[in-house]
């Protein structure tokens, strides 16, 4: 049967005209027939005139109540609608983004932010998860203050690091150790502070195993290329004056990234890129030579130090420790202004002989290291017997833990 019938051919079309139709000329016919009929009408309808009154409300009321229900309908439909043409809008913009910032992507040869990234940033950037309550794709009111951020606070990393670093070189060129703070220090900042961006702007995560200044450095670059790509939205971040030195800020930091690199190479001594996995690399070869090349007692001394540190540091809370590098490394702790600092060091008597020392302002403990001719057997390897004090050390701790105690207690009073 066809659905479009008109309305005039309809079967409830033709029932609701001829159902009252009839009912009336049977009621006609009646009335006509019976003499009692009209006066027995006449009394039923002044008995039940008001109840059928009511009932007869009921139609107006279904009326009512059917066309309140169409119009929930109808602003159900409307709802639905509309989010539809907004998230419709949202996929037809993020085509377009794909598509000219991949465009741009490819042709600068971008390696940190790829096509397959320009989804998640759009994401990020027009707050994908808040477009029905927002109800329009627009940019994300913070993303231009959080892009700032990464740029200024690289900036402020890179030239901290360099400052220290090469004032600590000049000063003290054998103190390889606090060298490789310093550069374990810039990866772990730059590495946190491209992490934060990537919270923010949607732009790919690097793991710090992974990080290299080369890698930092193209992050910085295409980032600042990427908010120029987007335009005025993003000119706070990309049209900034030129530096003192009549050079761009841009620049001068994508030269420091130079600097840094060629510093950080040569203070490891290898060919290939300045990265985090060379750098310990480099740490733990240069400590496997030199725990190869140490004494009995020198062994003993660094790992006596490091057992007694890290007891300290784990019942006290502090890790400001300065390492001084030498034939025996001294330990300065706390190393803060308001705190009187402590000094860790080996004196050494004779190659098998000497006394572990802890300064105190005020008091100095020693501990006597004896290496013996003997060896013993420890879990299937020989090793160097050896003494310290007559007690094995445990006065020398006592006293240490009590002089931290003093430092830190003085302080709280």
């Amino acid at each position: 049967m066809s659905d479009n019938k008109k309305l005039s051919q309809t079967k409830l079309f033709k029932a609701a005209i001829g159902v009252p139709i009839l009912g009336s000329f049977a009621l006609g016919y009646v009335l006509h027939t019976y003499e009692d009929a009209p006066m027995l009408l006449a009394d039923f309808w002044t008995t039940f005139k008001i109840p059928m009154t009511i009932a007869s409300l009921s139609i107006p009321l279904v009326a009512w109540v059917t066309a309140n229900h169409r119009s929930e309908q109808t602003m159900k439909g409307l709802e639905l609608q509309k989010d539809k043409r907004l998230y419709e809008m949202y996929y037809e913009q993020q085509k377009h983004f794909e598509k000219v910032m991949g465009r741009r992507v490819k042709n600068a040869k971008f390696k940190y932010i790829t096509e397959e990234d320009l989804p998640v940033i759009f994401s990020e950037l027009y707050e994908f998860n808040r477009i029905q309550e927002k109800g329009e794709v627009t940019l994300k009111p913070t993303a231009v203050s959080e892009v700032n951020r990464f740029v200024i606070q690289t900036g402020e990393i890179l030239y901290s690091f360099y400052e220290h670093f090469s004032e600590h070189k000049e000063k003290n060129p054998d103190q390889k150790r606090a060298l490789d703070g310093f550069i374990h220090q810039l990866y772990t900042h730059l590495q946190n502070n491209l992490h934060k961006l990537s919270d923010d702007i949607g732009v790919r995560f690097i793991d710090l195993s992974d990080s290299s200044v080369e890698i930092f450095s193209r992050a910085y670059s295409e980032v600042i290329h990427l908010a120029y790509y987007m335009g005025d939205d993003f000119k706070e971040v990309w049209d900034v004056s030129p530096e003192e030195d009549g050079s761009s800020r841009d620049q001068n930091i994508l030269n420091t990234f130079s600097a840094i690199e060629e510093v950080i190479r040569g203070h490891m001594g290898v060919v290939g890129e300045a990265s985090f996995s060379n750098l310990e690399h480099d740490v733990a070869s240069r400590e496997v030579i030199k725990m190869a090349n140490a004494s009995p007692l020198q062994n003993l001394v660094k790992n006596s130090c490091q057992k007694l540190l890290e007891d300290l540091t784990n019942r006290f809370e502090f890790d400001d420790i300065a390492v001084i590098e030498g034939k025996y490394e001294k330990f300065q702790f706390p190393t803060r202004e308001e705190l009187p600092t402590l000094e860790l060091w080996f004196d050494e008597i004779s190659d098998s002989e000497g006394d572990l020392v802890l300064t105190t302002p005020d008091s100095e403990h020693r501990a006597r290291f004896t290496i013996l001719d003997e060896k013993v057997e420890v879990d299937g390897k020989e090793q160097t017997k050896y003494t310290i004090d007559d007690d094995m050390g445990e006065k020398f701790i006592k006293l240490s833990l009590q002089s931290l105690s003093s430092v830190f207690c003085s302080s709280a009073d």
